[in-house]
């Protein structure tokens, strides 16, 4: 038996020939070469219309309009909301009385809550100390309009980049500082300020933590910046301050909503620079504790009492449209930005949380009269009893005293400040 090669579907085959082929005519080779071409060909014309069908059927399907970013910030706040708004709520048919030391401290005083199960320390709170989740979670439940009417509107700075195609399959930024700085303001036209996702930075101001756009596009494109890396695009950032991943994102974007509010109200000259001037609320669930007003640790501009109690109206009304099952167990710190007190106009600028952690949830839990607010509150509003001459202690704005007496000494400035602070505080 002969050897010979053939073409078997476009391959090169080795196989046994028979005699009997070996020596038949030529035409039929050919004969069998043009029908072998010709089913080549028709195959051909198969796998074209097949790959031409396949192609429209891919084109008919809708693009994903949602960046991967958003995707993940999405799916942690389905999770914050099905963790916290799943509980039983708190139900308590007698007082409970809390054991509480004679000179109690604050840590004494936290342990105390936490061990009582009165506030929670779930990841899902941990959660919401970050500031685009925490914008995110409220949006999911008032939605566009409810959340920028009490919070101040804000975007991931990893997501922007994505989704306005700033970078390209590698991560890494595809155009100039100038048609940047172009995106930024048709995303923000009133400007925007850069803040750290998860609590304060030691040199961040009102401006946050660059003083214009300028600044932050030259630090954004430099090739060893602190405000993304290529690898961001794809991967979520890890928060340095909660030790794990919260919404992704290291920086967040805010809009300046002081600028907004001057070109809204077309003001002018001196009343068009307005500062950036904070009231500090405290809250328990659904209820501001109102005597929890702290005294500022150095002299600087005060706030009025009709300041006060105007940024905490807007904060009660704020909580009022959140879910009972969100905001159970819930203690927060509010930090609300006056725009301007005669048109009742205010914004939440930063909520701050324990962390997820048993913790407090704000420095000024350091002050008796903070400890004795919280204390009256949670005895009149959550079913406890702080007992014993500590817990009379507590409620007369005298828990914590030697502590606070330390930190106020350590806070206060050199000089007058620093004498004055060695004077024994009058809770």
């Amino acid at each position: 038996m002969a050897m010979g090669f053939s073409l078997l579907g476009g391959a090169l085959a080795v196989g046994p020939i028979p005699q009997a082929l070996a020596t038949a005519p030529v035409a039929r080779a050919k004969t069998k070469a043009k029908n072998g071409s010709r089913a080549k060909s028709t195959a051909a014309k198969s796998t074209t219309k097949a790959a031409a069908k396949s192609t429209q059927r891919q084109a008919a399907k809708p693009a994903v309009a949602r960046p991967l970013p958003s995707l993940f910030v999405e799916d942690r706040v389905t999770r914050i909301l099905r963790d916290l708004k799943g509980r039983a709520p708190r139900v308590r048919t007698q007082k409970m009385e809390v054991a509480t030391p004679m000179w109690v401290t604050k840590s004494q005083w936290l342990q105390s809550l936490y061990r009582s199960g009165l506030v929670d320390s779930s990841k899902a709170t941990g959660y919401l100390a970050d500031k685009l989740l925490f914008y995110e979670t409220v949006r999911r439940e008032l939605g566009d309009e409810g959340v920028n009417r009490y919070m101040v509107r804000t975007t991931g700075l990893r997501d922007f980049l994505v989704r306005e195609s700033l970078v390209g399959a590698d991560g890494r930024l595809l155009l100039d500082g100038d048609a940047i700085e172009s995106k930024l303001y048709a995303a923000f036209p009133s400007g925007f300020v850069a803040r750290p996702a998860v609590g304060v930075a030691p040199r961040e101001t009102g401006t946050g933590l660059f003083k214009s756009t300028d600044d932050f596009v030259a630090e954004l494109v430099k090739a060893d910046t602190f405000l993304y890396r290529p690898d961001h695009s794809k991967r979520p950032v890890r928060s340095t301050v909660l030790d794990e991943i919260a919404s992704g994102e290291a920086v967040v974007l805010q809009e300046d909503v002081l600028s907004k509010f001057s070109s809204e109200h077309r003001l002018i000259g001196a009343e068009a620079k307005r500062e950036w001037r904070e009231v500090r609320v405290h809250t328990y669930e659904g209820r501001v504790v109102v005597d929890a007003q702290p005294g500022l640790w150095v002299r600087q501009d005060k706030h009025s009492q009709s300041e006060i109690k105007k940024a905490q109206a807007f904060v009660a009304e704020f909580l009022s449209k959140l879910p009972p099952t969100l905001v159970m167990r819930q203690a927060w710190s509010v930090d609300v930005l006056i725009l301007d007190e005669s048109k009742n106009e205010f914004r939440i600028a930063d909520v701050v949380t324990n962390r997820g952690r048993r913790g407090g949830w704000s420095g000024y839990l350091d002050q008796p009269r903070v400890l004795g607010a919280y204390a009256r509150h949670l005895e009149a509003h959550a079913g406890v009893h702080f007992a014993g001459l500590g817990g009379r202690i507590l409620r007369g704005n005298a828990g914590n005293y030697f502590a606070f007496w330390g930190v106020k000494i350590e806070k206060s400035r050199p000089g007058v400040d620093r004498v004055l602070a060695w004077i024994p505080p009058w809770p």
